[in-house]
């Protein structure tokens, strides 16, 4: 990319992402019930794609559990770090929240190191369907991802006979950090 182009990218997106922050200031606020989940990270030898593998589950599942909430509640998650000498981590995708909240290790969230507990809190100022996964190392790639609904804060527009949500992934038996390895090389093997 040319320097020009990227000071024009920059000269673009500033405006932008402070009109969206000025947008979340006129939302109300999160004023709602706490509602309380536990996230246990852990390892299980599991058979996804027909072989026996290495997993990483939430609280023994892969994906991880959908986690469901109205707009203006508080989330309150424990996520519990029970892998063995590895640390994790829970980022939010999507979600507009504090920066020391966001799950990033060694950028705005400590790493949850192992046999240690994280508490998260955060407002839920707004409504839709996100996504959470880890940031350590390739462990998203592993397992540790899962679904987030907030739905709008006065219910849905539209009723439905019953709400499901499809989270879309794909899973190789290859380890990680191979397939890593190989994008990288800049192969089409894939």
């Amino acid at each position: 990319m040319k320097p020009s182009s990227i000071l024009f990218l920059t000269a673009w997106l500033l405006p932008v992402a402070a009109l969206a922050c000025a947008d979340c200031k006129k939302k109300k606020p999160a004023n709602g019930p706490v509602v309380e989940y536990d996230l246990r990270i852990a390892e299980q030898t599991l058979s996804p794609a027909g072989k026996p593998v290495r997993v990483l589950t939430i609280n023994g599942s892969l994906p991880g559990p959908t986690l469901r909430f109205r707009e203006g509640d508080v989330a309150r998650i424990r996520v519990h770090n029970d892998l063995k000498g590895e640390s994790t981590s829970t980022h939010w995708h999507g979600l507009l929240l504090p920066n020391s909240q966001d799950g990033v290790p060694h950028v705005t969230t400590p790493p949850i190191l192992p046999g240690q507990t994280h508490t998260f809190e955060f407002p839920l100022r707004h409504s839709g369907t996100y996504w959470y996964h880890s940031h350590t190392h390739l462990q998203e790639q592993a397992g540790i991802y899962g679904a987030i609904v907030v739905l709008p804060r006065g219910g849905e527009k539209v009723k439905a006979d019953r709400d499901q949500v499809l989270v879309l992934s794909d899973w190789t038996n290859e380890k990680p950090e191979e397939v890593h390895r190989t994008l990288m090389r800049g192969s089409d093997y894939y």
